[in-house]
């Protein structure tokens, strides 16, 4: 099975700082993703066919090695979302890069919401959202132990971080204002057994 181990953040260290995340040398590592800042893309340690049809920058390189503790509290990349403008198109695409199909495809909003489908890469998924729009990488997710925590460090290093809700999953999600780096994020804490 192929796992997601390189992403591309956008923004610069000072705004991923201010989400109450370590930053080194541009670099965060994020449980087993290695996170570079300053530009969307994403790499795995293994695929089958070339990524360029997937119309997402393909980051290569070695990863830098173990997990780093961040203030915020966050564990593991829960998952990054990818706008794809069709479907069935991009299922096809990602199954031969992959070598693997998604393991769920379905509207998780109802038959008003966008069709989605989920590939299990590792640690995270990767959630694909038929938008009609132009393949992108629009955001990402990312878990946490303890919801409340990870969003009073978030505020205390300056982040745009909205209050706990419900999450459509269950569990907590709170949000930071897309316009902090001009990308969905949001810190999950899951449900409660």
């Amino acid at each position: 099975m192929p796992n997601l181990t390189r992403l591309g953040l956008p923004g610069d260290e000072r705004s991923w700082a201010a989400l109450g995340f370590t930053v080194t040398g541009g670099r965060v590592r994020i449980g087993q993703v290695d996170c570079t800042v300053g530009a969307t893309g994403w790499g795995f340690d293994e695929i089958r066919a070339g990524a360029d049809e997937l119309g997402v920058p393909y980051l290569d390189g070695e990863e830098t090695g173990a997990a780093t503790a961040h203030p915020n509290g966050v564990t593991i990349v829960d998952h990054v979302v990818y706008w794809v403008p069709e479907l069935d198109s991009a299922v096809a695409e990602l199954n031969a890069v992959l070598g693997i199909p998604p393991r769920r495809r379905f509207f998780p909003r109802g038959p008003e919401g966008p069709e989605m489908a989920f590939y299990r890469v590792g640690e995270p998924f990767i959630e694909v959202v038929s938008s009609g729009r132009a393949s992108a990488l629009v955001g990402a997710a990312f878990l946490t132990p303890d919801l409340d925590a990870t969003v009073a460090a978030v505020r205390a290093a300056g982040g745009p971080v909205g209050d706990p809700k419900p999450a459509v999953q269950g569990g907590r999600i709170a949000s930071v204002w897309r316009g902090h780096v001009n990308w969905g994020i949001a810190f999950m804490e899951p449900k409660r057994r």
